[in-house]
């Protein structure tokens, strides 16, 4: 009998021991959510240090994030790895991270490979897209298109976005797998539908050259446009381009100008193809087109604005619409037209020492005179001055 009570009773306590810690657990958590750091501080030490690997997450997490303990990164990384090497996801994940992007540890990518493969392993998305990366771009492993072919995969199959897309853009390139058009473009359809700008850009492109799917400049259209409102640059000029061929959609070149506009304030890098297709529509818009198209932007470039702005100008009756005629077609000796004299102004006065030069502008045409008596003409620059809100042409200093 005394036997088997002391069997019993230690069969008991192994049961309470959990018990009590899965509560006293919970207790720590509630109390976290409600902000009462102190007690939950209370209730996670004790099981931390008794090996409970929640309890050492959560540890890091106040440490990471300074929550009823003062902020030390150093702290916060140590109960990360007792986490960690407890096999617990998450902290494996965050070391993963912290290692991979230096933060507040010195960057080192072999061991950020270590940990975001152990979490990735155990079917966390976010490590299987980053260590999808570092194979893609060789750090702390083997570059190897294949192996980050695969990663990406297993998150997509999960429906993390980023993976979706970056899957697409190896099989667009066939980069560690056979090119297949039809599957990029599936995939940036998904990653599109949750809204990634980049995927709903490159999903427009496909339907406007007709790679993986039909052509269809209307869908590019609606793609480009999505893409355009989150700001992405090269939606912004793609959509112009729509605007000023008529694909897709009707002509209307104003509408293209201040799209072309937008997508050079955004992005003003050489890359960008706005900034030369603005100033070669440019010479087929008059005065009233330009200043047209100038507040447009204005409009479209206001925060949030740009889905009721560009639906406001669509919505616009044509004769409320400046006409867009060249000035090229424009009667000599209108107010736009170059002087018989073919635009050039007067040669100034030779100053010592100086170069000087007498300049006329209509909009971006622009006539120059040196007093060496070169003349040039060139299209303006446009800038964007703060102080009034607004683009300005320039043309620069002698």
């Amino acid at each position: 009998m005394i036997r088997t009570c002391l069997a019993l009773c230690c069969a008991f306590s192994i049961l309470v021991v959990p018990f009590i810690a899965r509560a006293g657990f919970e207790e720590g958590e509630a109390a976290y959510h409600a902000g009462d750091y102190k007690k939950a501080l209370a209730e996670f030490r004790p099981l931390a240090d008794q090996g409970n690997a929640d309890a050492q997450f959560n540890l890091g997490e106040m440490y990471a994030y300074g929550h009823g303990v003062p902020q030390d990164y150093k702290e916060a990384v140590s109960w990360y790895r007792r986490a960690a090497e407890r096999g617990h996801i998450r902290a494996q994940k965050n070391l993963g991270i912290i290692y991979a992007y230096g933060l507040e540890v010195p960057q080192d990518y072999r061991e950020a490979a270590v940990w975001n493969r152990r979490a990735a392993e155990q079917g966390d998305e976010i490590a299987q897209f980053v260590i999808g990366e570092m194979y893609a771009v060789g750090q702390g492993v083997p570059q190897d298109y294949k192996e980050a072919a695969v990663w990406y995969r297993r998150a997509a199959e999960q429906g993390y976005v980023l993976a979706q897309y970056d899957l697409g853009v190896m099989y667009y390139h066939g980069q560690g797998l056979p090119q297949d058009l039809r599957e990029a473009a599936d995939l940036f359809r998904r990653a599109a539908a949750w809204g990634y700008a980049r995927a709903q850009y490159n999903l427009g492109v496909m339907y406007d050259s007709g790679q993986g799917v039909p052509q269809d400049y209307k869908e590019a259209v609606v793609w480009y446009r999505r893409a355009a409102e989150q700001g992405n640059a090269d939606a912004q000029n793609n959509l112009g381009v729509m605007y000023a061929n008529g694909r897709g959609v009707p002509q209307d070149r104003v509408l293209a100008y201040a799209l072309y506009n937008l997508s050079a304030a955004n992005d003003p890098s050489a890359d960008n193809k706005a900034t030369d297709n603005r100033a070669q529509l440019a010479e087929q818009l008059n005065n009233n087109a330009i200043e047209a198209a100038q507040a447009l932007t204005r409009e479209l470039a206001r925060p949030g604005n740009f889905g009721r702005a560009l639906d406001a100008w669509l919505k616009k009756p044509a004769h409320a619409k400046p006409a867009d005629a060249s000035r090229r077609a424009k009667a000599e000796g209108s107010p736009d037209a170059p002087a018989a004299t073919g635009g050039f102004p007067p040669r100034p006065a030779k100053v010592p020492g100086r170069v000087s030069c007498n300049t006329r502008c209509v909009n971006a045409q622009c006539w120059r005179t040196y007093d060496n008596g070169r003349k040039v003409k060139f299209i303006a620059r446009q800038k964007w001055n703060p102080f009034e809100n607004r683009f300005e042409w320039d043309s620069g200093s002698c």
